[in-house]
């Protein structure tokens, strides 16, 4: 009876832990996409695979250490190492925002990240301590212990959420120490009751109480350097969110404009004009002005002279659809234009909080006005459900810069710029409906305006446009304004424009200084009107120099355009748009160099070692290769699932929360119905289940995207539960390969444990990059076709290792058991 004790108590402490975890990789994220790139987001995940697989190394080493002794005291240790690591990392001076602006990622910023990588590492490489330690102290229940871990890391992403919401992401990290404390309590707890052991878990609790509590009274730990670099100004206004940090700072007295020329500034100089806006930052970088605003619209009509208000010139009275409203901008350009009504659809529920709370008055309480409806939703699926018709929708320059809850795991993914969110624009506008797009122009190399065309030109095919070209209206501004490139507004018609919109098209863009690059029957004059013109735009596309391909939902990286061979190229680098795409590549590769060499330095030399010491038990290559194909399968699987169900469930924070909710749920229930297969039995089992789960992911690869279609127009609760019941079967399955395994190999050789668990954290890595880098190129499904591959490959690998069973496992000595 007491060992049962013993078990559900270290069930509950692996639950608490692992919940920590996963909350503490999530909020790391979040504080990634501000004090650094958005790219970085993959650093948290690299981080908290290798810290755990390093863990399982040293395990490894110490065959003889008391688990059930130690468990306890190493959960207190990660409860500590929280807040210290944090406090560490945010006295090191590493600067991003050099890579963007003036400098490419030196050694000394690699030197800088590389630290980075091994402070913030330590907590992921305790947890892996504890979760390792249960599992080799409590083998014959490994499917428990494992089905204990999945469940908490499921919840933990839910912990994530509200605690970013509520206490911000310094709170957050902070309330995740406290959650650890209380596992380090529950795993450190004996009996008969031992003072001497029970001292550091509450010690633990102490600490991080008294750093949680004093951090919500008086903040102490603060973020004071961002990506933008230096020490950013206070500002006058903060909210966290699992979306991002919203900052707004001190009003300034001089108007906003994205792209003005200066015949079109002399023309809207105005004494009585309204000018002055306080400047929104989502990340601290992304920026939306919130426009001051006394409810006079004449006073804002300057608004109407930018470039991205370009189509109020050519539709009058338009009923207007504005995607990502921000601060507000683009709704008072629709007013001041005659716009009866706007609709404003905005994702981040922060910054419409900054408007409607702190700014009301500022902004002239623009959304309570009658004729502004505010809906707090993806702009994407909004529209996918919607049954109304706009004259006017707008998107002007919506990105974020930000990790997204689903934007952790990819470089820079957008549903709205995919070629069928492109048809669902098309469908939603009226018979004289006009969809207009701005996106940043470099003159030398105007692949972004291109990528855009050819993504809105296939989107027009798909909902039954004969020939697109009839339907595009360019106009850029190739003047650097708030970046380091000019800006295009592209105009897509429902119907063909005719010889009179042109004509006032080319009235409006004389007016106001800007260029005509192409309008029907108009003859090409450069490369972005050569393209448009064409007849046969794939042979465009394919001999173009950067990725022009239209974007889709199977591969939504519509900000990805260069390649790898265009890494150093100077036309490129000197824009800060194209920079950051070609940093998110070398970010990447530094990440994943960075990992192996630490892989390198405390996995496979350690390995060289123990072949030479032969008093260390040595797994068979066979199972150290299964548990390496687990790793890359269940990342090849997690990350394109995520991004997936982003446009269907609306919101990316309600992503990743349903996502890793579901499969981590789902793996955990599987992985303990998997521990009651007696040994007989389970060579006949698990070889059955993972051919079911080859059968599963080949399914999802190929039926996942109509079936989502096919109900994107039902309720968000109950798109939530399909979401939960689609990814239920695929969850329960991918819960069994490993505990199984574990559980085979525990009963014959206990101390090669912690080196599988080392393998499959190592190879999780590599698998997020290999699934990251196959997501880019070649998309979602073929992605899970490779996952299903994977696994395919591990079920072989099991099958020889379980048949026969004296070929499980090599050793250099008689069975080693395991400390108590």
């Amino acid at each position: 009876m007491g060992q049962v004790t013993a078990d559900r108590r270290a069930l509950w402490g692996v639950f608490l832990v692992s919940m920590g975890a996963l909350a503490l990789e999530i909020v790391l994220t979040r504080i990634f996409s501000v004090t650094m790139w958005y790219h970085f987001a993959f650093l948290a995940i690299s981080m908290a695979l290798m810290g755990s697989a390093v863990a399982g190394v040293f395990l490894y080493f110490r065959p003889g250490l008391k688990q059930r002794v130690w468990i306890g005291r190493v959960a207190a240790l990660l409860a500590v190492s929280v807040p210290v690591t944090f406090w560490v990392y945010v006295q090191i001076p590493f600067a991003p925002v050099l890579m963007n602006r003036t400098d490419w990622f030196n050694n000394s910023q690699l030197l800088w990240l590389a630290l980075i990588y091994l402070v913030l590492a330590v907590p992921f490489f305790l947890t892996g301590m504890v979760i390792a330690m249960a599992l080799s102290a409590w083998a014959a229940v490994a499917g428990r212990v494992y089905g204990a871990d999945l469940a908490g890391a499921s919840l933990g992403c839910l912990l994530s959420v509200v605690a970013l919401e509520r206490l911000g992401g310094t709170g957050a990290l902070l309330l995740v120490g406290v959650v650890l404390s209380l596992a380090a309590v529950v795993l450190g707890w004996k009996r008969p009751f031992s003072r001497r052991e029970f001292a550091l878990p509450l010690l633990a609790v102490l600490v991080t109480g008294s750093f949680f509590f004093s951090q919500l009274y008086s903040p102490w730990l603060q973020i004071t350097v961002n990506k933008a670099g230096g020490v950013e100004p206070t500002p006058v206004y903060e909210r966290w969110n699992a979306h991002s940090r919203v900052t707004v700072y001190e009003p300034q007295g001089y108007p906003f404009f994205w792209a003005v020329s200066p015949e079109n500034w002399e023309k809207t100089v105005n004494s009585d004009s309204l000018y002055t806006h306080a400047l929104l930052l989502i990340d601290a970088v992304a920026g939306t002005p919130v426009q001051q605003f006394d409810g006079n619209l004449e006073r804002v009509s300057f608004l109407r002279y930018d470039l991205t208000s370009l189509v109020y010139h050519l539709v009058e009275q338009p009923r207007t659809l504005v995607i990502g409203p921000g601060g507000g901008r683009d709704v008072l350009a629709a007013l001041a234009s005659g716009a009866p009504e706007v609709t404003a659809v905005e994702v981040n529920p922060a910054v419409i909080e900054a408007v409607r709370g702190p700014f009301a008055d500022f902004a002239g309480h623009l959304y309570e006005r009658p004729d502004v409806r505010v809906v707090v939703a993806d702009a994407r699926g909004f529209v996918e459900r919607s049954t109304e018709t706009y004259d006017v929708i707008q998107a002007s320059l919506i990105d974020t810069w930000a990790a997204g809850g689903s934007g952790a795991f990819a470089l820079s993914e957008n549903s709205l710029y995919t070629q069928e969110a492109f048809r669902a624009y098309y469908e939603h506008l009226s018979n004289r409906g006009v969809l207009t797009v701005s996106r940043w122009y470099l003159p030398e190399r105007p692949a972004e305006t291109m990528r855009l065309i050819a993504t809105g030109m296939a989107g027009w095919r798909m909902a039954g446009v004969t020939d697109p070209r009839e339907h595009i209206i360019v106009v850029i501004n190739p003047q650097a304004t708030a970046q380091t490139e000019g800006l295009s507004t592209v105009l897509f018609g429902k119907r063909p424009f005719t010889p009179q919109d042109i004509q006032r098209v080319q009235q409006a863009v004389g007016e106001l200084g800007y260029t005509l690059l192409y309008a029907p029957g108009l003859p090409p004059q450069d490369e972005v009107s050569q393209f448009v013109a064409t007849a046969d735009h794939e042979s465009f596309i394919a001999q173009y120099p950067l990725d022009i391909s239209p974007a889709t939902d199977n591969r939504p990286f519509f900000f990805n355009l260069v390649l790898f061979g265009d890494l150093f190229d100077s036309a490129l680098s000197g824009s800060g748009v194209y920079r950051t795409s070609m940093e998110a590549i070398v970010i990447l590769l530094a990440v994943l160099g960075i990992s192996a060499f630490f892989g390198l330095l405390f996995i496979l030399i350690p390995l060289w070692a123990a072949t030479r010491r032969g008093h260390l038990a040595r797994p068979s290559a066979s199972w150290l290769l299964y548990f390496a194909l687990l790793g890359i399968g269940f990342m090849l699987v997690e990350i394109p699932t995520i991004q997936k169900l982003t446009v269907y469930l609306g919101r990316p924070v309600y992503s990743l929360a349903v996502v890793l909710f579901s499969l981590l749920l789902f793996s955990g229930l599987g992985s303990m119905w998997s521990n009651r297969w007696s040994e007989t039995e389970t060579p006949i089992w698990i070889g059955r289940m993972m051919l079911a789960l080859v059968v599963i992911i080949l399914l999802h690869a190929w039926l996942s995207a109509p079936v989502l279609a096919a109900t994107l127009h039902w309720s968000l609760v109950a798109r939530m539960l399909l979401a939960v019941l689609w990814l239920s079967v695929l969850g329960f399955l991918l819960g069994m390969p490993f505990p199984t395994a574990v559980r085979w190999v525990g009963t014959r050789q206990a101390g090669a444990i912690p080196w599988f668990w080392g393998v499959n954290g190592v190879m999780s890595v590599l698998g997020s990059a290999l699934a990251t880098t196959i997501s880019i190129h070649a998309g979602f499904r073929w992605t899970l076709l490779v996952a299903a591959l994977v696994y395919g490959s591990a079920w072989l690998v099991l099958w020889r290792g379980m048949h026969p069973i004296e070929n499980v496992i090599k050793t250099a000595e008689p069975r080693l058991s395991v400390g108590d």
